[in-house]
């Protein structure tokens, strides 16, 4: 089966693309989220995604967030969402891949994963 392209967020120093590979999607994360309101543009993007995995079968998602240089606590509240919904309606594993080397991701998305062991899972890089 071919790469299927799912929709891409595209702003100005942020963008998020995922690609279905299979019974997988990589959801990747590059620049920074800075946003005062990044709910706004990501909230919906996670829900959509969501709603969209558990409609077409994928068994896991994985969400590489190490080409994201930095991300607020508003954009990670955007995450802790979503991760609690996988978590009340398990559905399909969530993988978080993360560079140690970066402050924010080591201190933070291993966090995200305490939150719902059972369906989350980290990979760093």
């Amino acid at each position: 089966m071919a790469p299927t392209s799912f929709a891409m967020i595209q702003e100005p120093g942020l963008t998020v693309s995922a690609t279905r590979h299979g019974d997988a999607l990589r959801v990747v994360i590059v620049g920074t989220v800075e946003a005062r309101d990044p709910g706004a543009l990501l909230d919906p993007y996670w829900s959509e995604l969501d709603q969209t995995v558990r409609r077409e079968g994928i068994g896991q998602v994985e969400l590489d967030v190490s080409g994201l240089d930095f991300m607020n606590s508003a954009g990670l509240l955007t995450l802790v969402r979503w991760v609690m919904k996988v978590r009340a309606e398990p559905g399909y594993q969530l993988v978080l891949r993360h560079d140690e080397n970066v402050t924010w991701q080591k201190t933070n998305v291993p966090v995200l994963a305490k939150l719902a062991p059972s369906v989350v899972r980290l990979a760093a890089t």
